[in-house]
């Protein structure tokens, strides 16, 4: 299927609002001169979005949707990783520096992204240091939490690992529910062995035991948190 590609409209407040809280430091005027060059790409579930051979063309910011992150094994099923739904940059790095990433982006429901064109960024980038300063304090956030997620994994065990997850899950994808909170990404006990890099048997044993302490309500890939102040503490119980 062919990606659906639209020019950007510029009476389109909530696209503009999406830059100027990433860049605090542009202007309104740099932001419309970014965005009279930018454009808007749709996926549909499944579709590829970013690899290795086009990770360094343009500068990519998630509007709407989530991304899974991750490699298709020699099966050719794909195995997640990551999950993003963050309206924020996709690829700064391997844009920006020309890092090639080993891993690929994918749309896990509907996606719209605003593609920026790589010269009309570097241009704005090479003229502005408050731009500079926000591009760094980005990368240097992502880092901070890079480095707390591999000390939590280090140090956490499984059942820990897997209350981490879902909590993640919750707080990004939670819905009110009767019982709790309902998790509207659907996602499988193969999924989540995959995130957590463990077989599905071990996986469908802990989530046996969260459904027998009341904790969560998991059938197929309908998630429902009870008991959200249960993995909030065993994930600080470390």
């Amino acid at each position: 299927m062919d990606t659906f590609m639209q020019y950007y409209d510029l009476n389109s407040v909530s696209n503009f609002d999406v830059l100027k809280n990433i860049f605090k430091s542009l202007s309104g005027d740099n932001i419309k001169y970014i965005l009279d060059y930018a454009y808007i790409k749709k996926y549909q579930k499944n579709e590829l979005i970013l690899n290795k051979e086009n990770c360094s063309e343009a500068l990519y910011i998630l509007l709407n949707g989530i991304i899974h992150i991750g490699y298709l094994s020699v099966s050719g099923r794909f195995h997640a990783f990551n999950y993003f739904s963050e309206k924020n940059l996709i690829n700064a790095l391997p844009c920006l520096k020309g890092h090639i990433i080993d891993y690929d982006y994918y749309a896990f429901n509907q996606v719209r992204v605003l593609v920026i064109p790589k010269h009309i960024f570097l241009e704005e980038l090479k003229n502005n240091n408050g731009l500079k300063q926000d591009v760094f304090d980005l990368i240097a956030l992502r880092m901070h939490h890079l480095i707390a997620e591999i000390k939590f994994l280090h140090v956490a065990n499984l059942h820990q690992k897997i209350c981490k997850t879902l909590l993640n899950l919750a707080l990004q994808y939670g819905l009110h529910h009767p019982l709790g909170i309902e998790i509207y990404l659907k996602i499988s006990q193969h999924d989540l062995a995959d995130l957590l890099s463990t077989s599905r048997q071990t996986i469908n044993k802990e989530i046996k035991n969260l459904v027998g302490l009341n904790i969560i309500e998991w059938q197929y890939e309908n998630i429902v948190i009870k008991d959200l102040q249960y993995l909030k503490y065993k994930v600080n119980d470390i």
